[in-house]
């Protein structure tokens, strides 16, 4: 008998190991594309972090395009799964005739902000404090520093700039910069004189002494643009339609890491984030986690209001040429019950 009581004990401790690589090698490979490393991709970075991804019975493998464009289109080609991303180019590909769909929102408010070189600002006579419109009318012959020429920077630039009553290229030069730290070396570097992409880049230029903010959008300061397609999970229409469950989960996945980032406190949010942005100051990380976390989306639903406002800024930005129909590119099917 106990001969026998050996003989399991041993088995079961084979057995025990090869428990989780079974488990690992069941989970379904996705591939999901996201425009830049940035606390707007807080959602992906929480469900990886908290497992709920795994939950739902998937590996995600994220890729960066170091802007967005390469994103959409990568998705596009069928090279990847879905995308993380902003509406805008969802809405620019839908009227060149390749469709997708916005599956699930993740952040329903414009998380763009933009950093003016201190010297730039101190030669215009500006302050942080400076009304937006004066702000805005005195970027003439200046240079604005963009993620790439396809990315929402770019478009924001250019309605920016229109709306100032300038006309981009002329007035108001735009050249890509890239993210991160291409990003703050440009600014820096005076190679531009103010930029603008998601926190907490540009806040990382002003802690780092050498600008201050332009347009501080986390804090409204912008209404105009204060529900937006921010960043939203895409696919193509055939996975949507072939296979509605995996986008169901990956909805669901999303919307768990909201619901638990706005149920707890700013601070454990940043530890969770660490993984994904651990080279960012402690301080900035944090002070960026209290800025996202009202702009997190509570239940992922895509509004009628975020599409319009999407297109009012591509149409006034001259890129628009046709207005799309918002059944056409979004679908609030999958969100959770």
């Amino acid at each position: 008998m106990r001969k026998m009581i050996l003989v399991l004990v041993v088995a079961f401790l084979c057995w025990l190991p090869a428990f989780p690589a079974a488990e690992a090698q069941s989970l379904r490979k996705v591939r999901l594309t996201m425009p830049v490393v940035a606390i707007s991709m807080t959602p992906v970075y929480l469900a990886q972090a908290k497992g709920y991804f795994t939950e739902e019975g998937l590996e995600v493998e994220t890729t960066t395009t170091q802007g967005g464009g390469p994103d959409i289109r990568a998705v596009i080609a069928g090279e990847a799964d879905f995308s993380f991303t902003t509406g805008d180019n969802v809405i620019l590909a839908y009227q060149e005739g390749k469709p997708l769909v916005m599956a699930m929102s993740g952040l329903h408010r414009l998380f763009i902000n933009w950093a003016i070189h201190k010297e730039a600002a101190k030669a215009k006579g500006i302050a942080e404090t400076t009304p937006l419109a004066e702000k805005l009318k005195a970027m003439k012959g200046l240079t604005v520093g963009v993620t790439n020429p396809g990315a929402l920077t770019a478009h924001l630039a250019a309605f920016v700039i229109r709306k100032a009553g300038y006309a981009p290229q002329q007035d108001v030069k735009i050249i890509p910069v890239g993210a991160g730290p291409t990003w703050i070396a440009a600014l820096e570097n005076r190679k531009v004189d103010l930029a603008l992409t998601a926190p907490p880049v540009p806040e990382t230029a002003v802690q780092r002494g050498f600008a201050i903010m332009f347009i501080d959008n986390t804090k409204g300061e912008d209404p105009s643009v204060a529900e937006f397609l921010m960043e939203n999970l895409v696919a193509r229409p055939e996975t949507v339609k072939k296979d509605p469950e995996l986008v169901r989960k990956m909805v669901r996945a999303l919307v768990k890491a909201n619901k638990w980032a706005l149920g707890s406190t700013p601070e454990q949010v940043a530890d969770a984030l660490k993984p994904s942005l651990g080279k960012t100051e402690p301080a900035i990380l944090l002070a960026g986690v209290k800025s996202v976390l009202p702009a997190l989306s509570p239940d992922g639903r895509i509004t009628e209001r975020s599409v319009q406002i999407t297109q009012d800024i591509l149409e006034q930005a001259g890129i628009l040429k046709k207005r799309v129909v918002y059944s056409e590119v979004v679908s609030n099917e999958f969100l959770p019950k």
